[in-house]
């Protein structure tokens, strides 16, 4: 069975440790500062993995905002680092660093979607900053565009999930893969998408059923903000298998009644047909 894996917007305390969101930070100057001294060191001693980040896109919205990093090279070998600025007038680069995160190792044309949901999101302009991988020909660091929050924007009320999720989330789940849209103004959102096998034995239903005892082969688990994603995982060789898309952190082995009815947004499963004998 695949090692489950499970990708959040990566996020960074002061001592670098991942946590779900981009961690607030007391206020500090902006400026250089530890980690971009070490990475833009680190680049004179290393070679480049010809790796080459962009931002594409940036966006506000009710509670919270987000950018998107493309890896436009080669394979990161490594992950990086971001800060998030904020200032109440003017240029948000001479603000002062509210949030900071790390960047997972890209692949070639794979994003991340960098997100920073306080519990008040203050009005002012923002800014993300992210560092290239160490030995960058460029000048190691990129700016995302301008982020100006509102007053009004503060106060909006959050859009919640609504049944049926599909509709809400206008998926599609078709074997490995899934696609969906988190609608502009819901609050960043957890969602898993997994492969399950079934028992040995056991032949799936036009339903998909017995949910009871498939276990997870492989997982993809991350937090969403607005907009369409497509997520992709393995399918297990020359076996019935299911692939559910839902709400919340992944589930390993389902119960007889499969997903909560609140959780589950999409799902997929292999006729008979597809699966081959194994000589």
């Amino acid at each position: 069975m695949n090692n489950i894996v499970k990708i959040s917007a990566g996020i960074l305390s002061l001592s670098l440790l991942a946590v779900q969101f981009a961690q607030p930070i007391q206020a500090a100057p902006a400026g250089p500062t530890k980690h971009g001294q070490l990475t833009a060191e680190t680049a004179k001693k290393s070679s480049w993995d010809k790796s080459s980040l962009s931002f594409t896109g940036q966006t506000s919205y009710s509670g919270g905002i987000s950018a998107t990093v493309q890896n436009k090279g080669s394979q990161m070998d490594g992950e990086t680092v971001y800060e998030l600025y904020r200032v109440e007038k003017g240029n948000p680069k001479n603000g002062e660093i509210v949030a900071l995160g790390i960047i997972k190792p890209l692949g070639p044309g794979e994003t991340q979607q960098l997100t920073y949901v306080p519990n008040l999101l203050k009005p002012g302009k923002y800014i993300f900053k992210a560092y290239q991988r160490p030995g960058h020909p460029g000048t190691g660091e990129l700016w995302s565009s301008s982020i100006t929050v509102k007053e009004q924007e503060v106060a909006k009320d959050q859009l919640e999930p609504e049944r049926p999720l599909d509709q809400f989330f206008n998926s599609t789940v078709e074997e490995g893969t899934a696609t969906f849209t988190v609608p502009e103004g819901m609050k960043p959102v957890e969602i898993s998408f997994s492969s399950y096998v079934y028992p040995e034995g056991v032949v799936p239903q036009q339903d998909g059923a017995p949910y009871e005892n498939q276990t997870v082969y492989d997982n993809v688990t991350a937090t969403y903000g607005p907009g369409t994603h497509t997520v992709h995982v393995q399918l297990p060789p020359n076996q019935y298998w299911q692939t559910d898309l839902y709400l919340g952190p992944v589930i390993e082995t389902l119960t007889e009644s499969g997903h909560p009815m609140d959780k589950i947004i999409d799902a997929d499963y292999s006729p008979a047909a597809t699966v081959q004998t194994v000589q």
